[in-house]
């Protein structure tokens, strides 16, 4: 709309030099139509952002189950819509010993799909209850597949302080992408 005032203010203001200038009208209307070509050009390469084209984003309704036990806690989430291309994600962490975790992320397709992607990251807290921050982040991406899985092992950490892993799993197929989240249950690494 502020676009379409502009022009029209634009024209006005053309005709109005035009109609008091007289005898130069034929020049200054190339002056003008270059001016307004120029300005046009600009709004385009401005508003150029809205000619990308952008995967539509959809939620899927899915249900998760948690595993907890002293050295391993993990959420695996499951999809409940047929006919979706987003099957199930899982995020894990496990304990490798003192001031060492693994940390590991899944993401499953009912069918092969153009990409899945898992990211992973790593958060931690100093009482297992708030004030928990990321401090490792990992991405996984395969094409043309019904499955992405990564993990990384042995990350050094503080020993006593908590720590928790969110999983990010998204299946992209044409224009479509289905993205879901897991995270796991805090657990204190000795």
């Amino acid at each position: 709309m502020i676009f379409l005032n502009l022009v029209v203010l634009f024209i006005v203001g053309c005709i109005y030099n035009f109609t008091k200038e007289g005898g130069r009208m034929l020049k200054n209307l190339k002056k003008a139509g270059l001016a307004l070509g120029c300005f046009l050009f600009a709004m385009f390469l401005w508003n150029g952002q809205t000619l990308v084209s952008r995967a539509e984003e959809t939620a899927v309704p899915g249900y998760h189950v948690y595993t907890n036990t002293e050295t391993e806690a993990i959420d695996t989430w499951y999809g409940i819509a047929r006919g979706t291309y987003l099957e199930s994600g899982t995020s894990g962490l496990v304990s490798a010993g003192k001031g060492k975790v693994n940390v590991s992320g899944t993401t499953n397709a009912h069918s092969i799909c153009d990409k899945v992607k898992v990211a992973v990251y790593l958060d931690e807290s100093v009482n297992g209850d708030t004030g928990f921050g990321t401090v490792g982040s990992y991405y996984y991406t395969e094409e043309n597949t019904t499955s992405c899985h990564g993990s990384e092992t042995n990350i050094s950490v503080t020993s006593g302080w908590w720590y928790s892993v969110r999983g990010v799993h998204s299946v992209t197929e044409g224009s479509t992408t289905e993205v879901t989240d897991t995270q796991t249950k805090a657990m204190k690494v000795p």
